[in-house]
């Protein structure tokens, strides 16, 4: 049983972040001096509700994949807490458990890596791929791992008898799918994607969202999916968060956000999705995104998005603004949210 201390977090969500930070130290020198901070992750705070697909974008280097790590205790934080609904009922902080509490609770919550090439042994067959979570967790016999591993490849579209082969022998999509089930062997209830079709072919990534969201409604999961792709995410998510330089941006449901963003970062992104059918009713301005995404170790005073933003003025520059909640169910952090007239893209 968990030792840490009781928490409360709303009946109908999963996982809340709360304040979230992971700064990286950087050294030099024979005595490993620290010179400068990382921030790879700046007071990040958010929930995922249970069953929803919740989509984290942003450019490289924002940060998304810093959130995914810390939510699977694979980074320690540096500061906050991040809240974890049990099967059990129990709300638990992750960032307080010991080594063997971190095992047990691993078996609720698994990730689906980004390339579907390096993350699978390539001397181990699919039987032994797929079942090492139950092998390491004791669960079944290795009889009933067997079924249990035949089960799972038909669960994703693959062949039950397949479980003697290699990973060689499959195409990316397919070992994509054999990392989906490997990620399923132990019945977790949330899964963190990590650009989990980014390294796809188009057709085969939309077989694989799509075989995502069936998965999700026949097993009740619950999706955190990273992604630098939006026209991904307006297809997956329910909800969005817009990543920034170690903060969020703006969080709020798919179709406000897409439809109507409210902060300059978000109106960016959207203007660089490509249009696919350039006579619908996708219309929009095309907003010039100045210079590249700043050094993490010097990171601009006042709003990060600043030095960037076609909008940004002297308080932009000179103060951070909050995270802040609307009245709209949004958060944004930007000092004129209510007041600038931002474009989106209406639904496909």
């Amino acid at each position: 049983m968990s030792t840490a201390p009781t928490k409360t977090m709303h009946d109908d969500t999963l996982i809340s972040v709360r304040g979230a930070k992971k700064y990286f130290p950087v050294t030099e020198g024979w005595f490993n001096r620290q010179v400068a901070t990382i921030k790879a992750v700046d007071d990040i705070t958010f929930d995922i509700k249970k069953g929803e697909t919740f989509g984290l974008v942003g450019e490289s280097g924002s940060g998304k994949s810093s959130i995914a790590r810390l939510i699977l205790r694979a980074y320690d934080l540096t500061g906050g807490e991040i809240l974890f609904r049990r099967a059990s009922g129990e709300v638990i902080d992750i960032t307080t458990l010991g080594d063997r509490e971190m095992r047990d609770l691993r078996r609720e919550m698994q990730m689906i890596f980004q390339d579907p090439y390096s993350s699978l042994n390539p001397r181990m067959t699919l039987l032994d791929l797929v079942g090492e979570p139950m092998v390491i967790h004791g669960v079944g016999s290795a009889g009933e791992i067997r079924d249990r591993v035949a089960e799972l490849l038909g669960l994703v579209g693959l062949r039950p008898e397949y479980v003697t082969r290699y990973p060689h022998a499959f195409s990316g999509g397919q070992r994509q799918r054999i990392g989906i089930a490997r990620a399923l062997a132990l019945n977790p209830s949330f899964i963190a994607a990590d650009e989990a079709v980014s390294a796809l072919d188009v057709s085969v990534a939309a077989q694989n969202i799509n075989l995502m969201q069936d998965l999700q409604e026949k097993l009740g999961l619950t999706y955190l999916f990273i992604t630098h792709d939006l026209g991904m995410v307006e297809h997956i998510s329910d909800r969005v968060g817009v990543m920034y330089l170690g903060r969020l941006m703006e969080v709020g449901p798919t179709d406000s956000l897409f439809a109507k963003p409210m902060h300059p970062y978000t109106e960016a992104l959207l203007a660089a999705v490509p249009q696919p059918d350039p006579r619908g009713n996708r219309t929009r301005k095309r907003v010039p995104l100045k210079g590249e995404i700043a050094d993490a170790m010097n990171i601009p005073t006042g709003c990060p998005f600043h030095p960037r933003c076609p909008y940004a003025d002297e308080k932009c520059r000179a103060e951070v603004p909050a995270l802040r909640a609307l009245d709209n169910g949004r958060q944004v952090r930007c000092h004129y949210a209510e007041t600038l007239d931002l474009v989106g893209v209406a639904a496909q």
